[in-house]
This record gives C-alpha cells, sequence and structure tokens, in this order.
C-alpha cells in the first residue's frame, strides 16, 4: 500500500531520511519505508509503502519529524454515510413540515377572505336596508316639521347674546334694533359712552379684566355681549375694535397652539367676534338658507328619533358621529299612539293627535315626542314643563299611569331600569 504525503514548502530542506511514517490499526503500528520525493505544483510529496497489510484498512498514519509527532486521521466514507442518511430524512421532514404550514395558512387566509366578503356583505345589505328605510320625502318632511319658526332680529340678537341670561336679554332687548334710534342720556352714561368710544381705553379694559384670575368664561362672554348690545349703533368702531383685540390675542407668547386659536369662545374678542358674525349673517340666515338649514337639523332630527336613543348617556343608534353611536342597541319595533289631551276638569278630551314612537323609548322620551309633534302641527309650543306632564295609558277601560320609575321598574344589582313602552306593554292604543 503506497501512502503519499504532501508537505507545503519551507526552508527545512526536509530530506526522506529525515521523515518517518506508521500505519496504525487496532494500536498497531505498520512501518511506511519512504521511496521516492517529488515536487508538485511547488509542494513537495513524499511517497512511502506499507508491506504485508493484507488488505489492512488504516484510518490513522503515524507522522514523525524529529521529536515532534502528528497523527492524522483518515475520514470514513460510511461515516459520511450515516450523516448523509440522518441529514435527508430531518431535511425532508423540515420541508413537509414547510409545505404542510403554508397550505393551513393558505387556507386559513382564504377562510378570513371568505368571512370578511360575507361581512362586507352584510354591512352593504345593512346599509341599503337602513337607506330606503331612512328615505323621508319632501312634503313628509314639511308636514311633520310645520312651519318655520323664524325669530325676528332683536329676539335672533338677544338668543345669541345672552343665551342663558334672562335677566340681561330683557333688560338689553329694547337696545338692540337694526334701526338707529337716538335715546337721551344722563351725564354719567355720556361719560361713560365716550370712554368706551375711546380705542385705548376700551383696549387696556379688556386686557386688565382678562388678567384677573376670579374673572372665569361666563362673565368674559357677558362683558363681550354688554359691548356689542353697547356698540351695536357703530359697528364699524366695533370692528376696529375687534380686529386690534384680535392682532393682540394672536402675538400672546402662551398661544402655543395657533391651530385652535378662535374654535372655542375662551376670550372676551372670540365672544365679539361670535357675535359679529351672528350681526352681518342675519339677512342672509333669513332671507337665503335659514330654511334649508332648519329642514336639514328636522330631517337629521327625524332620522335620529326613527332609531333607539339612550336617555342618559344620549347616544343614538342613527347618528353621524362615531362619538355619539349607540354600538348596543336592543331590538325596537315602531309604535303609533293616538294621544288625548285632557281639555277643562269636566273629562273632556282633545281631537286624537298621532305620535310615532319606539317600543325602548322611556316614559319622558315619549313626552318629549308628544311635545315636538303639537308643536309641528299646531304650531306653538304646549306651554307646560315636561315634568309636570303627566300620561296614562288606556288598557281595556281603565288607565294606567306611565312613569319613568315605580315600584314594578326592574332592577339590575344597584341599577334601576327606566320603564319603556315595551315594559308597559303599550300597543297602538291611546295614551
Amino acid at each position: 500500500m503506497y501512502i503519499t504525503i504532501e508537505k507545503k514548502p519551507d526552508s527545512l530542506s526536509m530530506t526522506t531520511g529525515d521523515l518517518s511514517a506508521w500505519g496504525v490499526h487496532k494500536e498497531k503500528l505498520f512501518p511506511c519505508i519512504m521511496k521516492d520525493k517529488d515536487n508538485k505544483n511547488g509542494n513537495e510529496l513524499f511517497i512511502c509503502e506499507i508491506i504485508e497489510t493484507n488488505k489492512v484498512e488504516f484510518r490513522q498514519l503515524l507522522i514523525r519529524f524529529g521529536d515532534r509527532s502528528v497523527t492524522l486521521h483518515l475520514n470514513s466514507s460510511l461515516q459520511f454515510l450515516w450523516l448523509l442518511l440522518v441529514l435527508v430524512p430531518i431535511l425532508c421532514f423540515t420541508v413537509v413540515l414547510l409545505l404542510i404550514y403554508r397550505r393551513k395558512q393558505q387556507m386559513l387566509t382564504d377562510r378570513m377572505n371568505r368571512l370578511m366578503e360575507n361581512l362586507e356583505l352584510d354591512i352593504r345589505n345593512d346599509i341599503r336596508q337602513g337607506f330606503v328605510d331612512l328615505q323621508t320625502e319632501t312634503a313628509e318632511l314639511m308636514e311633520n316639521v310645520g312651519a318655520i319658526p323664524f325669530l325676528d332680529y332683536k329676539h335672533f340678537a338677544c338668543r345669541i347674546f345672552f343665551p342663558e341670561g334672562e335677566a340681561l336679554l330683557t333688560l338689553c332687548i329694547t337696545d338692540i334694533s337694526q334701526d338707529t334710534v337716538k335715546v337721551q342720556l344722563d351725564e354719567c352714561c355720556r361719560a361713560l359712552s365716550q370712554l368706551i368710544h375711546d380705542q385705548l381705553f376700551l383696549r387696556s379694559m379688556v386686557h386688565a379684566l382678562e388678567e384677573q384670575k376670579s374673572f372665569n368664561v361666563k362673565d368674559k362672554c357677558v362683558l363681550a355681549s354688554l359691548l356689542t348690545v353697547t356698540l351695536h349703533s357703530d359697528l364699524l368702531y366695533l370692528t376696529e375694535v375687534m380686529e386690534v383685540l384680535l392682532r393682540d390675542l394672536m402675538l400672546q407668547n402662551n398661544n402655543t397652539q395657533p391651530k385652535l386659536l378662535l374654535r372655542r369662545t375662551e376670550s372676551i374678542v372670540e365672544k365679539l367676534l361670535t357675535n359679529w358674525m351672528s350681526i352681518c349673517l342675519y339677512g342672509f340666515l333669513r332671507e337665503s338658507v335659514g330654511q334649508h338649514l332648519f329642514l336639514l337639523v328636522s330631517a337629521l332630527t327625524q332620522h335620529i328619533n326613527k332609531g333607539p336613543v339612550d336617555c342618559v348617556t344620549q347616544k343614538s343608534l342613527y347618528t353621524l358621529s362615531e362619538d355619539w353611536l349607540l354600538w348596543q342597541a336592543q331590538d325596537f319595533s315602531s309604535l303609533k299612539l293616538k294621544v288625548l289631551f285632557a281639555v277643562g276638569i269636566g273629562g273632556e278630551v282633545s281631537e286624537p293627535l298621532e305620535v310615532n314612537c319606539l317600543t325602548c323609548d322611556t316614559v319622558d322620551q315619549v313626552k318629549e315626542k308628544i311635545l315636538s309633534t303639537f308643536r309641528a302641527k299646531f304650531g306653538f309650543p304646549y306651554n307646560m314643563p315636561l315634568k309636570d306632564i303627566h300620561i296614562e295609558y288606556e288598557n281595556d277601560g281603565s288607565f294606567v299611569p306611565l312613569e319613568e320609575v315605580d315600584r314594578r321598574s326592574e332592577v339590575m344589582g344597584d341599577v334601576t331600569m327606566l320603564n319603556t313602552m315595551k315594559h308597559y306593554q303599550v300597543s297602538d292604543e291611546r295614551v
């Protein structure tokens, strides 16, 4: 058996006599006799022969040079075969797992796509059906709305200037008019009027009041409305003052969010701007867009009332705002009630008034719908507070009083449920 030992070139100038080798088999050494030395591609080749091996397979070769020995191990083809037999099944198993995983993922994706398509189809059908159910003809809308309650200029301006101040509204309503009326003022009022018409004084007064911490937003709105009433006959001067105050507001250092400017009425000049725009837009609202806006609001109100409305949170099923959407709505159906009003004290009743409501409406919600229908039909409101109105349900000749909470109200833990038309089992009868 010939064995060839290859050595990289170096400066040792090794000869065949300097190198000894033995074949190792079962811890037994078989000498390998050096025969020749050759060069190939710059490497040194040492050729030796092991005699009388009798077809022995050597797996180790011991090489000695001087006092150093090196043992080389021969790779067995059988070990490589075993390694190959182990790796191939593992690789095949991994590939199969990947294929199964991809198949299941594809099936899951297809299933999800089908579910999404079915869900989208159901939503489209619900939207289409809801759109059909909520269709309102113009004639029906006008019939349910009745006369459009236009306000004259004085009452319109007073409601804008003093939405909560009834006392101030009564005092100032005579001073608000589109016609210039000269009023004789006493000496104090003339002096105050001169100061108010001094732009420097008015600007300084507004800034001084706004710097006071006790001067809250409500006080600012009242002051702005009073200034509007005072300068109502001199809108040119009011416009100049408002422009100066707006410029000062925009230049304030604490105004860190300019995009939110004028979105909330938190300063005197913002309320002044609101009043000024209301004065300028009154004619446009009355003659051009007022009727269309009123019909739009009325149509939205009618659509909202066709579905459940939470009487506590005011969230509704048919709303345009996601923030006010009633996500969990109970089952409901529509009712058409015939309402009779008591006339006098002799038991006389009025002609029946048809009112549309829902089985999920509470007693107070039914009262509001009755009053709304009354105002739309007769053109004037029913002058009685809601809390003072009592309604009864006629059932087989007996009258059952309807109340928000009574002894038969449903109790869930610490919460008492409000009574609804469904609770009283009201049908299309008289109330």
